[in-house]
């Protein structure tokens, strides 16, 4: 997956969402990405106890951390907790220990927010999906459109940049066969299921999409050659836990291919 950071010079000094910049500042509202809404019914303990971690350490630590470092050892510490949830608590966080540190000026503000969200939501190293059956949902920002303006805090004069794309893209909770890499890799998250293969791109989409055609129920995914292996793999699951994992085999092997497999990452860590 292809991080958008950094795709343009930064003129500026902060952050507004789609030229909303002068309402939120004068309502004293600051353009921080949103926590997490959780249900406290379906929220697993695992999640919880990171969560609690999460804001123990937050209390404790400055806007000069180490904030990737941070994170990792709270998913390391929690293997099975909801890596988004986490990302964006801890996101939202920062950013208004950011915005409201009255000791930086706005071209600070900006530059500390963009080295923050880098760190956030730096991906693991892995296997790579590059075309799937479905269409995956685009995240943005709740109610605040798809782009991001650039504005400099002093009112003369008014540099703005607008981005085509959004600089950034929120994660979303992961369900389902078919899941994102993820932010580091744990026993739960880094297995998949592989029905066939392919020496070509183009003999990969065309694998693909008959397995769709065969079974429409489910959707797949072509990943590209990965270490060693020069061959495109089509994936029913990936980067799951081991029982999500088979049982996608068990379907795979019911209405798919009866040769699919199971396939895991090495390690864990910062790559598979």
């Amino acid at each position: 997956m292809t991080n958008r950071f950094m795709t343009a010079t930064m003129l500026v000094a902060t952050l507004v969402m789609c030229g909303a910049w002068p309402a939120i500042a004068a309502q004293g509202r600051s353009p921080c990405p949103p926590p997490p809404k959780l249900e406290a019914s379906s929220t697993s303990v695992d999640t919880k106890t990171a969560l609690d971690l999460a804001t123990r350490i937050l209390g404790k630590i400055n806007i000069d951390a180490n904030f990737k470092s941070t994170r990792d050892s709270i998913f390391k510490d929690n293997p099975r907790a909801d890596q988004a949830a986490i990302v964006l608590t801890m996101a939202n966080t920062l950013c208004e220990m950011i915005w409201s540190d009255t000791t930086l000026s706005g071209g600070e503000k900006a530059t500390r927010f963009q080295a923050m969200m880098q760190d956030m939501l730096s991906r693991a190293l892995g296997p790579a999906p590059i075309a799937r059956t479905d269409a995956p949902k685009r995240s943005r920002f709740d109610g605040w459109g798809d782009r991001i303006v650039l504005a400099a805090a002093d009112p003369l004069p008014r540099q703005l940049v607008e981005l085509n794309e959004p600089v950034f893209k929120l994660p979303e909770t992961q369900t389902g066969f078919l899941r994102d890499p993820p932010f580091y890799v744990t026993d739960a998250n880094k297995y998949f299921v592989i029905v066939g293969s392919a020496q070509s791109r183009k003999e990969g989409l065309s694998l693909m999409n008959r397995f769709k055609a065969k079974a429409p129920q489910y959707d797949f995914a072509l990943y590209g050659p990965y270490g060693d292996n020069p061959y495109f793999g089509v994936m029913m699951a990936s980067w799951v836990p081991r029982d999500v994992a088979a049982e996608a085999l068990r379907l795979a092997h019911r209405d798919v291919v009866p040769d699919a497999y199971l396939w895991a990452c090495r390690s864990t860590g910062e790559r598979c």
